[in-house]
C-alpha cells in the first residue's frame, strides 16, 4: 500500500472514530458536537469519505463488501416504510429543523422534527464549548392542557425569559395568546405553564 493510501486510510479511520463516537454519545447521553449542522456535517462527511474510501480500494474485497453493506442498509431502512430513511435524511439536513435560537451564552433551543410519524418537538440544549447536551424535550401533548390549537411547531420565536438554580423558564411566540413554560433544568419535566 502507498504512502498517500495509507494517510488517506488514517484520516478515514480518525472520521469514522469521530462519527461512532458522535452517534453513541447522543444516543446514551444525549451529547453532541455544539451546534445544529455540526452532526449533520460530521454525517455527510463520513457518507461521502466512505464513498472515496471505496472508490480508491476498490480492488479489495473489503471495499466491494463495504459497499454493499452501504447500499443494503439504505435498502432496508427504505423498506420499514422508509421510516428509518426519513429519520436519517431529516437530522442530517436542514428539512428536520424548524427553529433554531440561541437564547443566551448557555442555552440554545430548537424545534426539530425526525419523523414523519411524530409531531415537532421543542428541545432546549445546554452549550459546553465544543459539545452540547439536550436537558429539555417538550412535545405537544405535554403543552395542550387548554388550548389544542396551539402547537409547538406553529410556534413564530422562542423566547428566554428568566433561569433560576433548578429552573428555566421560555415563553413559546405565537404572536397571542402565547405560551410560558417552567422546566425543571434537572429532570426537563414542565413545572408551570402560563398563557399570556
Amino acid at each position: 500500500m502507498s504512502q498517500s493510501k495509507k494517510i488517506v486510510l488514517r484520516i478515514y479511520s480518525m472520521i469514522s472514530a469521530l462519527f461512532v463516537l458522535d452517534c453513541l454519545l447522543y444516543y446514551f447521553k444525549e451529547i453532541s458536537l455544539s451546534g445544529y449542522y455540526s452532526d449533520a456535517v460530521l454525517s455527510w462527511l463520513w457518507l461521502i469519505s466512505s464513498f472515496a474510501i471505496i472508490i480508491l480500494f476498490w480492488k479489495k474485497l473489503l471495499a466491494k463488501l463495504f459497499l454493499a453493506a452501504i447500499i443494503v442498509t439504505f435498502a432496508l431502512s427504505i423498506i420499514a416504510m422508509m421510516l428509518p430513511f426519513y429519520a436519517l435524511l431529516l437530522s442530517s439536513t436542514s428539512l428536520g429543523l424548524y427553529q433554531n435560537k440561541d437564547l443566551n451564552e448557555n442555552y440554545r433551543a430548537q424545534i426539530v422534527g425526525y419523523s414523519v410519524m411524530v409531531h415537532p418537538w421543542l428541545e432546549v440544549i445546554e452549550k459546553k464549548g465544543l459539545f452540547e447536551k439536550r436537558i429539555i424535550k417538550c412535545t405537544d401533548p405535554q403543552l395542550m392542557n387548554d388550548n389544542l390549537e396551539i402547537k409547538i411547531r406553529t410556534a413564530k420565536d422562542i423566547l428566554f425569559k428568566s433561569e433560576t438554580d433548578s429552573t428555566l423558564t421560555l415563553t413559546l411566540f405565537y404572536g397571542g395568546p402565547n405560551k410560558t413554560i417552567t422546566f425543571n433544568k434537572n429532570t426537563g419535566s414542565i413545572v408551570a405553564i402560563k398563557n399570556n
